[in-house]
């Protein structure tokens, strides 16, 4: 019995001292902003590390951030607002100008730094945890497979993969239920005719699984959303390993000048060649998985809502179409050269996408005092 009481004594004394801890820094770290004469945005910090966390977390679960957390924020205090989200004080920045200023300071004021959770299911050898040269390394060997030529390749693939999906998933059908449809189009897309992967059943289930712990808590407790997160990503990682290396061996005994334009091909050349890692091919293909299908196929299916909506821009979207349509040939695929033609079409997508941004936002850390707005943003601070 002594033996217990002293036991939760001692807890009880180790949680006081960690409190204790966490006050005094937090009063330190408030009273060094006091000294120095640096006007912070306005807005609440919270309590000490928990911050408005658990309000982010609410309306993240209900796919309302906007709507529930930034729009109240903006309302009170402006377009810049402070607040404390999973243990980083952090400036909230909204609009065009905003992230203009932002994205062309990369590296220079502010570098990449997502939530730990974001992290460890996307990968920490994916290029949004990578900085400097190999970034660049990365994003050149990303953006090989998307210039003119791998774009050439793709466009017929996914013209292939829009028919089959409209055939058996579309027609025959009275209700269609547009954005999940988009979903499995996108993700099929992706794998298809940007890696090269058959999608075999359970697939997106299983993507999706890691996606609900992206902005979850990073608490590895059994039934969690984080830890079943974490499952779902070594069941994709064991997939892909064995996809890449199936890849490189097919690769390695090809023909010397033979080359196709997939984009885990130019991933897989990089790692025979040395220049990336195996490690830094599945964390990519990841990332870009996630990245490629969850937001198109939200921008897609806004872009159709707001067509419902407006039927004279549907009808001249549709015209351009067919105009596009008059010169082909039954059955005929269309060209990257047709694509460049639906000039309409693009400010439709466009103009959907300014009204429903398929992401809420980004994060960064400052790597030095900003400037903004007449507010300073200290460094170490997320934006």
């Amino acid at each position: 019995m002594a033996a217990q009481i002293g036991y939760v004594v001692s807890c009880l004394f180790s949680l006081l001292v960690a409190i204790v801890c966490i006050s005094i820094t937090f009063l330190k770290h408030k009273k060094s902003y006091k000294k120095s004469k640096k006007k912070l945005p306005p807005g609440q910090m919270g309590l000490p590390w928990i911050g408005e966390t658990m309000e982010f977390y609410k309306a993240q679960r209900k796919n309302q951030l906007f709507e529930e957390f930034v729009q109240p924020r903006i309302t009170k205090y402006g377009k810049i607002f402070k607040t404390r989200l999973m243990g980083s004080p952090t400036v909230v920045v909204n609009g065009a100008d905003a992230n203009r200023f932002f994205l062309s300071n990369e590296f220079k004021l502010v570098i990449s730094s997502w939530p730990s959770s974001s992290v460890q299911l996307m990968g920490k050898d994916s290029i949004m945890e990578k900085q400097g040269e190999r970034h660049r390394c990365l994003r050149g060997l990303i953006g090989t497979s998307l210039g003119y030529a791998g774009l050439e390749a793709l466009v017929p693939k996914v013209c292939n993969s829009v028919r089959l999906h409209l055939k058996t998933k579309w027609h025959g059908q009275e209700k269609v239920s547009l954005y999940r449809s988009t979903k499995i189009l996108t993700f099929t897309i992706v794998f298809e005719c940007l890696l090269g992967i058959k999608v075999k059943p359970g697939m997106l289930a299983t993507f999706e699984r890691v996606l609900e712990g992206v902005f979850a808590p990073p608490i590895r407790f059994p039934g969690s959303k984080f830890s079943r997160a974490r499952k779902a990503r070594l069941e994709i990682e064991k997939m892909l390993v064995s996809a890449v290396r199936e890849k490189r061996k097919e690769m390695e005994g090809r023909l010397e000048g033979e080359k196709d334009e997939l984009l885990m091909s130019k991933l897989v050349s990089g790692m025979i060649k040395g220049v990336i890692s195996e490690e830094e091919v599945i964390d990519n293909m990841v990332l870009l998985v996630f990245a490629a299908h969850d937001t198109t196929s939200y921008a897609i299916a806004m872009t159709f809502k707001m067509m419902a909506q407006h039927p004279n821009c549907y009808a001249l979207l549709l015209q351009e179409h067919v105009d596009i349509k008059s010169n082909k040939i039954p059955g005929e695929n269309l060209t990257l050269e047709d694509m460049k033609k639906m000039k309409y079409t693009w400010q439709v997508a466009r103009e959907s996408m300014r009204l429903f941004p398929p992401i809420f936002g980004s994060f960064r850390k400052a790597i030095a005092d900003i400037e903004y707005e007449g507010f300073t943003i200290p460094r170490g601070w997320k934006v």
